[in-house]
């Protein structure tokens, strides 16, 4: 190797070392004096993977996914720990040998289990419920709309064999869309730039610069609420559509479809006055939507936002969140499916 070859490997190597030593002085000053690099963005649903790294792993199919194999406490979960399989779902680890009859319950937070003990879920609950006849499987992700449910359905969660599959979406369905796009129309970059994104997620640096840029271009949080200009992360009729694909692969598989109806606070007891109102005034479109697919496809529906919105007690704190149930609501939920379950093994 000639001397102008080996001084020019030398000065790209001193350069490298250089640029890595100031980085990491940089990331370690920012860690040192506790800067917040939590970016909340409101309107760019679709930007949870990114502000929360330790939670959620950038996914090129379904936007983002559970960071899996973890026992995590985050400041997205609000300072509670979460048990995540291998699988990146809520709960023990899963058997791909099947051995027991399967229920899968599909959902967002709700049924993830947003703020309530493992045990306290309505995917635990059901399972305690049915005396061990079936093996629950909790397949809730916090933020997942339909179209992402029926994607890690499709692509992943059939070949665990469930029985039984409910599904419980509305929510994230009809938040505003990120940069206008639905969330059908969405598309991320290649697999290639996404693990770069998740490694660099992890440094500070990256997310406070992350955080200045995006803190310049979002728009308003209350374009959230403008339900005349907005487009929502799945409307109305895609909401269908999705619901109705999900039934028609569990029927083309052999496994039993349950739609289930998403709950939100009852606004006679809690008030019409609130700034949620008009969301669950919303929501409740999505829910009638949810019941018209299930009598147009005949399939199974429990009502739970029906049977929730005849109970007091249900919601901890309407002003701090209006859409996760507590432990109450979910043991409701988890005994009105264990009783369509039976109803369905009778018939």
């Amino acid at each position: 190797m000639s001397a102008r070859v080996q001084s020019t490997s030398f000065r790209l190597l001193a350069g490298l070392i250089t640029l890595i030593v100031f980085v990491g002085v940089i990331e370690a000053v920012v860690r040192l004096i506790g800067v917040d690099v939590y970016f909340q963005n409101r309107f760019f649903v679709l930007n949870r993977a990114l502000d929360y790294p330790d939670v959620f792993t950038r996914d090129q199919r379904l936007f983002w996914r559970l960071r899996p194999g973890q026992t995590v406490t985050s400041k997205f979960f609000e300072g509670k720990s979460y048990r995540i399989n291998s699988m990146g779902l809520r709960g023990d680890e899963i058997d791909r040998l099947k051995t027991s009859k399967r229920i899968l319950v599909l959902g967002n937070s709700c049924t993830f289990g947003w703020g309530v003990s493992e045990e306290q879920t309505y995917a635990k609950r059901l399972e305690t419920l049915l005396q061990g006849e079936y093996e629950v499987i909790n397949a809730g992700v916090p933020g997942y709309s339909s179209e992402q449910g029926k994607r890690f359905f499709r692509q992943e969660l059939l070949e665990l064999k469930p029985d039984v599959v409910t599904m419980m979406f509305a929510w994230n369905d009809h938040w505003a869309a990120s940069g206008y796009i639905a969330d059908k129309d969405q598309e991320f970059p290649p697999a290639v730039v996404l693990a770069l994104q998740n490694q660099l997620s992890r440094l500070h640096t990256y997310r406070l610069l992350k955080k200045a840029l995006l803190s310049q271009v979002e728009p308003h949080p209350d374009s959230l609420w403008d339900r005349d200009s907005v487009v929502y992360r799945v409307g109305y009729e895609d909401f269908a559509a999705n619901l109705t694909e999900i039934c028609n692969l569990c029927r083309a598989n052999g496994i039993i479809p349950i739609l289930v109806t998403s709950p939100a606070p009852s606004l006679s007891r809690y008030g019409q006055n609130r700034g949620w109102a008009s969301a669950v005034r919303f929501h409740q479109v999505y829910n009638r939507q949810t019941r018209e697919t299930a009598e147009k496809l005949g399939v199974a529906l429990v009502d739970a936002a029906v049977e929730l919105d005849h109970h007091d007690g249900v919601y901890d704190d309407v002003r701090h969140d209006f859409i996760h149930f507590n432990a109450e609501g979910h043991r409701l939920v988890a005994e009105q499916l264990a009783a369509k379950v039976r109803e369905l093994l009778t018939k």
